[in-house]
């Protein structure tokens, strides 16, 4: 099976770290709002590798987190101010909003799906090793990740420093915070002050109460559940930097095994009316309001028959013409095709399964690309 490394910008043959066993780790959601179809797009795509892997014989062990707390005065926390709720509340009613939309789609659930805010100490575990090894500083009690300690820091990414620079602007990464010897650093604790909101949470640490790193979280969620080194990575591309490029450098700071993830996988991002699909642009299209309309299946076939490295944009046209094909299919309990099984093992390349089931209308294929 061939699937392409953001990392190598290659495809590449799959090989595993352990025989007939393969780990993974992608990136999940903040859980503030309900599930889009960008959502959608990225972990429907890992849900075929998920299920063509373990049709081969792999076991899988896959894990997925809750981004439901992190060193920034983030979403989850400014709503629930706003709704006078607990934090923790919100995030669980919007995390099980998710479950809900992803469990219509039929999606295999990760072996383990875990939260950010009950994984605080394997992040301590990890940050102090970072400081043992002196690829990390503390500061007013805060602690940092010295970039300049890392040398082959950007080899996923492949971008400047200036271009490094923009995009962690963009990404509000604290680029003028003066305890910083760098203005690329990463945050990997930062301090409660007494000047802190009371709304935002804080937790016991050696450097006293703070709160972790949105970088650090994943790092040491994949250590602690899969192991220093793992088979695959995913997310949307636009993690690739910072959040994919810091991962990388500190869990193979701290842990000195290189690769941290062999394979890179990366979805293309979803537009809608011109623009890509996100939350800040309010052009979101929900999962939720697409099921009272339409089946699972067809909105799973629309997300299927854009290639997962694609960028692409939704048109509800696409979602009515996948209902008539639908239904229009005729299915039959054979063999799986060969040429099925050739286009999953080239990368995934489920635009054009889709293409096959509709000649051979083979019933196996339907059902191993999780439609019911």
């Amino acid at each position: 099976m061939k699937l392409y490394n953001s990392l190598s910008n290659k495809l590449e043959d799959l090989s595993p770290l352990h025989p007939k066993k393969v780990t993974m780790y992608v990136c999940g959601i903040t859980p503030y709002d309900t599930t889009h179809l960008g959502h959608a797009f990225t972990y429907i795509s890992f849900d075929i590798l998920v299920r063509y892997l373990a049709f081969l014989g792999y076991k899988v062990e896959y894990t997925q987190n809750v981004t439901d707390i992190n060193d920034r005065d983030n979403d989850i926390l400014k709503r629930a101010q706003q709704q006078n709720i607990p934090w923790q509340n919100l995030a669980d009613l919007w995390t099980n909003r998710f479950l809900s939309d992803m469990k219509a789609l039929n999606w295999v659930k990760p072996t383990h799906y875990i939260k950010a805010s009950e994984n605080i100490d394997s992040m301590i575990v990890l940050i102090q090793k970072l400081l043992k090894k002196t690829f990390a500083y503390q500061k007013n009690n805060s602690v940092y990740l010295d970039i300049t300690k890392i040398k082959d820091y950007g080899k996923l990414s492949k971008l400047s420093q200036k271009q490094m620079l923009k995009i962690a602007q963009d990404f509000e990464e604290d680029v003028d915070n003066p305890n910083k010897k760098n203005p690329l650093d990463i945050t990997l604790w930062r301090a409660s002050t007494l000047t802190q909101p009371k709304h935002i949470p804080s937790f016991p640490s050696p450097w006293g109460k703070g709160r972790p790193g949105w970088h650090i979280e994943c790092s040491a969620m994949a250590i602690h559940t899969l192991g220093e080194q793992i088979d695959i990575h995913g997310g949307g591309k636009d993690l690739i930097f910072p959040h994919h490029e810091v991962e990388i450098a500190q869990s193979e700071g701290a842990t000195g095994k290189k690769p941290f993830a062999k394979y890179w996988m990366h979805t293309g991002e979803v537009s809608y009316k011109g623009k890509k699909m996100s939350k800040s642009l309010g052009n979101l299209v929900m999962v939720s309001d697409l099921l009272k309309k339409y089946s699972a299946n067809a909105i799973r076939w629309v997300l299927l028959s854009h290639h997962y490295r694609k960028p692409w944009e939704f048109h509800e046209d696409e979602l009515k013409e996948a209902e008539k094909v639908i239904k229009t299919l005729h299915l039959v309990d054979t063999p799986l095709p060969e040429e099925f099984l050739k286009a999953l093992q080239d990368d995934l390349n489920t635009p054009k399964v889709l293409e096959i089931i509709k000649t051979t209308r083979s019933l196996p294929a339907f059902l191993l690309l999780g439609f019911n």
